[in-house]
């Protein structure tokens, strides 16, 4: 869980944690050559490929990302320094549990949990109840320890199990989210009939999908060694296309109410920056060309030509004074009075009827300029940190961030841990990591740039079969299904229930304080 000081534990033998993940992929430095019968090979074993891949990535992430296991498109902001990592990463949170209309009281699932950061953010934010299940026990004791540390035991709670066996009864759950994880499972249309068999009629599922994106092209040999070394890098078995989510999703039975590429949803800002550098270009070149012409006419005013020599001309180069525009006309009293909606305005008292009036306010004393200085870090595509970008950083804990995954940095740390490990001061295996998880940070920015890869493509849908959730929700609602499971009845025997004060209950049974705690199916 972790030690006296909150630090993930030290893993044991981490060589041959390291290497049962690297047996499953080939020894091709660039990954271009795998092949179809190679990739159904690690499908076939997803399961093992993704849990040993986070028996030691996942302390890499929590250390060099966050405790939340995705990334995030980062909304514009002014000033700069209200848009962070950690900024970003709640604002993605949030605003899914916005679009599935989360509410209090509901019974959440998470599927693919991680560590629980997202979890404990939507339980703080929204005032659910969540149930996370994960398949890796390293991450399922985790977030129990930093649930505890959060003190929201009551509101989260963690359960080891595979997302493609969900061990619940059915209509369960009053709603269910999967932010970039079910991109481990070897079968979407398994993983999400899965889900949709837990969720009560009519309930919402969100899902956050890495998918390829429209732009891959399968014959471009580029774009397939891109989606090699994202694989390679993140322990994927077979990442799919955003067509091939869809149609995974309606064939587990959702209407899809909302579809949209996340990551790329504050792709406008680009043009707002790139029309400000263009604004700003400009007015510098005009500053540059009035400063000129301004020296000309002082030199001719003072009877030297541009030359230096003396102005042969008679004639006066003194510039008339414009004449003054006349005011205009004061507003005449029976004129229509501008719309009240679309200009600023101020109220008064009409001195016919006494009535409060909106009328137009004195123009402001400090216009805008012609062209805004809107700064560089408006715009920040969601993988800037990963190119170790540190220009776009606008606190110091993000320029660490991403100061640790530029080139020199890493490379410096590499050969530093490979002549340690030579010597004993590292344990063997640690360097290995680094090159997997190299793959999973320069192939993922890759892929990002080149557009074919989108690591938050969402779908919100809707259980086909029943009311819609906001129709017949009760807080006092003690359905069949849930009695069932509170009793230990129904599905999901055999499976190991956590609760956040780290007790297990591994008998199936549905007996003793875990499952007391797991509140999310108990009411």
């Amino acid at each position: 869980m972790g030690d006296r000081h909150g630090n993930p534990k030290k893993i044991e033998n981490f060589a041959g944690v390291v290497n049962t993940f690297t047996s499953h992929f080939g020894k091709d430095d660039d990954q271009t050559t795998v092949t179809e019968q190679e990739r159904r090979k690690r499908r076939e074993a997803a399961t093992d490929v993704a849990e040993s891949y986070y028996n030691f990535a996942s302390a890499a992430y929590e250390s060099g990302w966050s405790t939340h296991f995705h990334y995030a498109p980062f909304p514009p902001s002014f000033p700069p320094c209200d848009s962070t990592i950690a900024i970003a990463l709640a604002f993605y949170e949030h605003r899914l549990a916005l679009v599935m209309g989360l509410k209090p009281h509901m019974k959440v699932l998470d599927v693919g949990c991680g560590i629980g950061g997202p979890a404990r953010e939507i339980a703080k934010f929204v005032g659910c109840e969540i149930v996370g299940v994960c398949i890796n026990q390293t991450q399922i004791d985790r977030a129990v320890y930093l649930t505890r540390m959060e003190g929201l035991q009551d509101k989260c709670t963690f359960v080891r199990a595979d997302f493609l066996d969900l061990p619940f009864a059915p209509a369960s759950f009053d709603a269910a989210y999967a932010i970039e994880a079910t991109v481990h499972s070897p079968s979407l249309l398994q993983v999400y009939s899965g889900v949709a068999r837990v969720l009560k009629p009519g309930a919402i599922f969100g899902l956050s999908e890495w998918v390829m994106t429209p732009k891959y092209d399968p014959t471009d040999q580029r774009h397939v060694g891109m989606r090699n070394r994202v694989e390679r890098g993140n322990g994927v078995s077979n990442l799919r296309t955003s067509d091939e989510a869809r149609e995974a999703m309606k064939g587990a039975g959702f209407e899809i109410l909302h579809e949209e590429d996340f990551a790329a949803r504050f792709d406008y800002a680009k043009s707002l920056v790139e029309d400000s550098a263009s604004a700003s270009a400009t007015a510098k070149t005009k500053t540059k060309t009035k400063t000129q012409r301004g020296v000309v006419r002082k030199n001719r005013g003072n009877d030297i030509d541009i030359e230096g020599h003396e102005s042969t001309s008679p004639q006066d180069h003194t510039l008339p004074s414009p004449t003054p525009a006349p005011p205009p006309p004061p507003p005449s009293s029976d004129q229509t009075p501008q719309s009240s909606v679309l200009i600023p305005f101020k109220s008064s008292l009409s001195p016919d009827d006494g009535i409060s009036l909106l009328l137009p306010a004195p123009p402001t004393t400090t216009p805008l300029p012609d062209s805004l200085p809107i700064p560089p870090t408006t715009f920040r595509p969601w993988y800037w940190p990963l190119e170790g970008a540190t220009h776009l950083a606008t606190t110091w804990t993000d320029y660490w961030t991403a100061w640790k995954m530029s080139t020199w940095p890493r490379r410096l740390c590499f050969w530093t841990i490979w002549v340690g490990e030579r010597v004993g001061l590292w344990d063997r295996g640690v360097t290995d990591a680094m090159t997997t998880l190299a793959y999973c940070v320069d192939s993922t920015a890759e892929a990002g740039r080149e557009g074919i890869f989108s690591p938050c493509w969402w779908f919100v849908g809707r259980k086909v079969g029943g009311h819609h959730y906001d129709e017949d929700y009760d807080d006092d609602d003690d359905g069949e299904a849930e009695n069932a499971d509170r009793d230990g009845r129904g599905q999901g025997q055999g499976y190991e229930r956590v609760n956040a004060n780290g007790d297990g209950d591994g008998d199936g049974g549905g007996s003793g304080k875990a499952r007391e705690d797991l509140s999310v199916l108990m009411y």
